[in-house]
């Protein structure tokens, strides 16, 4: 029974894995429940044996997406062993490195892609994505919070409206980086990143 339920959970995570590419690649409209069982290389029942919908697949393959390229970015910004205001440079310095070397200025953000086409069209994928989003401007905020203490950045600024300016800036950058398929945007970012704090 074991061996079912480790084969499950490894047919569950290629599903997720594979299709959080093509959602990735080709957004959610025209990615198609086929075109994740054929990248997966399963049967097209073990789909809805794991995922009610594609907006429950969605759903999930956001989850995926966080728990996958968060995790590195938030080890950058909770490096103790530099400062607050370096953590959050080093942090946005790694964010934009990931877009320009590994996605070659051409993928963005998945969460971002699907926030811009679908967050007025369906609910639980706009919450499922503010609820990530929410989380990691904490772990921001926090980190602006303790370089202001710190006297490294301005303690006019409300640490939590600074925040959210520099990662709309950044969701923008993504946009026209794709829409040019040059860096210039996330260096052009990066720059003002710089100057801002």
């Amino acid at each position: 029974m074991e061996r079912k339920t480790e084969k499950g959970e490894m047919k569950n995570d290629t599903l997720l894995e594979k299709g959080m590419e093509i959602l990735w690649s080709k957004g959610y409209n025209a990615t198609s429940i086929n075109d994740i069982v054929e990248a997966a290389g399963v049967p097209k029942g073990s789909f809805y044996f794991y995922f009610k919908s594609k907006e429950d697949f969605t759903v999930k393959a956001i989850e995926k997406y966080f728990g996958t390229m968060f995790p590195p970015a938030l080890e950058v910004l909770q490096n103790k062993s530099v400062s607050p205001k370096q953590r959050i440079l080093d942090f946005y310095e790694f964010r934009s490195q990931v877009l320009k070397d590994e996605l070659n200025c051409k993928m963005g953000c998945m969460a971002c892609n699907l926030a811009s086409e679908m967050a007025e069209h369906n609910e639980e994928i706009r919450k499922a994505i503010e609820v990530k989003t929410q989380l990691v401007n904490t772990y921001i905020t926090e980190a602006v919070e303790e370089a202001q203490e710190y006297g490294e950045i301005d303690t006019t600024l409300n640490a939590a409206d600074l925040v959210a300016f520099l990662e709309d800036a950044g969701k923008g950058a993504m946009v026209t980086m794709k829409e040019r398929n040059s860096a210039y945007p996330i260096d052009n970012f990066m720059s003002m990143v710089r100057k801002l704090i």
